[in-house]
């Protein structure tokens, strides 16, 4: 009887990991020789040691696998399946962790800046929602006041703020009925998101909401303090409340009336990258 063939993949030596490990800690000690001395060194170490516990956790499920294949020995489907999921989920999170960092430090360095097209907001929203909805297979319903209406703004900036906050919902609605609403007036959009739950987290919620400082950001913290900025940005604001058994958040955009012919959002060409950014920015609703 021919035997099953073992194909060990090269990305997967551990030579390779371990030299690749022996670079990172390296990269951490100089990082952390050259970090400045304010009060952002603990964002920053927080981040670095979220980061170095994502590696060793892409290091351990690597080894394992190449363990397998060395010695000859090929567990069930569904273990393998596990194992390359979870090394890509914490990518995921990875990517996540650094985006946010180069945000935030673009942010405090004041350098970054808006692409501005004109677009109608009502299918961006509308767009978000869907494509939000169908990869954590979750409900998400959305209404609004209105079917069209343009305004100017970043869309990749914008769709990355809408995101943070669906996120939040996700994390916290216990699976159930989000709700987002889309409602114009005369002057500006407010857009709505919506959930169930009680009113100890709704303090909680306002509480990091109201203390948001660079030099003091937790995971959370951190997400609405780039949600917060990107909206800012957009000359717009973010607020949160509710009552004893609904949170809700709400952002504010001033809306000028704008001519539709400099529309530019082109739906199949954006939700490609639209899907990069839900796999991205929902990595971390996932237990590995």
């Amino acid at each position: 009887m021919q035997q099953d063939k073992v194909i060990v993949m090269p990305f997967l030596s551990n030579r390779n990991i371990e030299n690749a490990a022996s670079k990172l800690n390296v990269a951490y000690k100089d990082a952390e020789e050259n970090f400045p001395e304010d009060n952002h060194n603990d964002v920053y170490l927080e981040i670095s040691n979220k980061l170095s516990n994502l590696i060793s956790n892409i290091h351990g499920e690597s080894q394992l696998i190449e363990l397998f294949a060395q010695g000859g020995k090929i567990p069930d489907k569904k273990y393998l399946t596990n194992g390359v999921n979870a090394i890509r989920q914490n990518c995921l999170k990875i990517t996540k962790t650094i985006n946010n960092l180069i945000e935030l430090r673009k942010l405090e360095k004041k350098q970054t800046c808006l692409v501005v097209n004109s677009v109608n907001i009502v299918e961006i929203i509308d767009n978000i929602v869907i494509n939000a909805s169908k990869h954590i297979k979750q409900e998400i319903i959305f209404d609004t006041n209105i079917e069209e209406k343009y305004m100017s703004c970043d869309i990749n900036k914008l769709q990355k703020a809408i995101l943070i906050i669906l996120s939040v919902a996700v994390r916290y609605s216990n699976k159930k009925e989000i709700l987002v609403n889309l409602n114009v007036f005369e002057d500006n959009i407010n857009i709505t998101v919506s959930f169930n739950n009680n009113s100890k987290l709704l303090n909680f919620f306002i509480q990091k909401m109201d203390n948001l400082t660079p030099d003091n950001l937790d995971e959370l913290s951190l997400s609405f303090y780039l949600c917060k900025s990107l909206i800012a940005l957009h000359e717009g604001s973010i607020s949160v409340e509710g009552n004893s058994y609904e949170t809700m958040f709400t952002i504010k955009l001033p809306c000028e009336n704008t001519d539709s012919i400099n529309y530019l959002f082109m739906r199949d060409n954006k939700n490609e990258y639209l899907a990069e950014q839900i796999v991205i920015e929902f990595s971390d609703l996932y237990e590995i």
